[in-house]
């Protein structure tokens, strides 16, 4: 593998919820004049996801519990968003400088566990949460594009998110289909023969962060990327939802 391309799909359609997202995905493809290859890797924005799968929310309709209020009082938000927030995580693990970082009930560590306001409707009271089963969603959506298509494609489901001791954000992997997502080079040689002891490379986050290039964070509308190229079938395949470490292990909580 010495190079790859990067597509993304132009003029895809505003999701609803129970829009069938593998067909419109489809259907986008053939719009754009595509041809899907063996081993292409297609990458799909977590809010398109969650759009099709309605995991919206109405803040008027959310009873805030005497915690997400005093939670509220005290960092001037509002309590209903912060219901939700209480109601998507494990555990608050800060709310310094205003900011809630959490430990979503998925094992994410994220911030507002997740949700989302930005670019979904005009209606304020709408938020967004993240697909409720994100490995799932991505087997499904695989297994239907590969099966239309007849090709054994790829999926990985993106997000956007911060890093410690980084500014910015970046896209990284929250599930995958029938990729590497975590390559293992422990026991292989470096270029001067040294055996590597500890080296795994995030694949899949490495790929969804090259997808971001292109998606965009604002009004880019471009929710899905394709990628040609790529191979590392030598690998065994993994989920990348599987990257997930337990907090024992994580190196930035102390």
């Amino acid at each position: 593998m010495n190079h790859l391309s990067i597509h993304a799909l132009e003029d895809f359609p505003l999701i609803r919820p129970n829009d069938n997202l593998s067909s419109i995905i489809i259907d986008s493809i053939i719009n754009n004049n595509i041809s899907i290859d063996e081993g292409d890797v297609i990458l799909i924005a977590q809010k398109v996801v969650s759009k099709s799968e309605n995991r919206y929310k109405d803040l008027s309709k959310i009873n805030p519990s005497k915690e997400a209020i005093n939670i509220g009082e005290s960092l001037d938000r509002d309590p209903a968003f912060i219901q939700l927030i209480l109601e998507e995580s494990n555990e608050i693990l800060s709310t310094d400088k205003n900011v809630i970082i959490v430990e979503h009930k998925l094992g994410y560590i994220n911030i507002n566990a997740g949700i989302d306001r930005s670019n979904i409707s005009e209606n304020k009271n709408l938020v967004l949460l993240l697909p409720e089963n994100p490995k799932k969603s991505a087997t499904y959506i695989q297994s239907q594009i590969s099966k239309q298509l007849k090709k054994d494609i790829s999926i990985i489901i993106t997000d956007s998110m911060t890093r410690p001791y980084r500014a910015g954000i970046t896209n990284f992997a929250i599930a995958s289909s029938n990729i590497q997502s975590l390559i293992d080079l422990r026991g292989e040689e470096d270029i001067f023969g040294n055996k590597l002891l500890a080296t795994e490379i995030a694949i899949a986050d490495e790929l969804a962060a090259a997808s971001g290039l292109l998606m965009g964070q604002g009004n880019d509308m471009k929710p899905v990327v394709i990628i040609k190229g790529f191979d590392r079938s030598k690998y065994s395949i993994n989920n990348a939802f599987d990257l997930i470490i337990n907090k024992d292990d994580d190196l930035y909580r102390f």
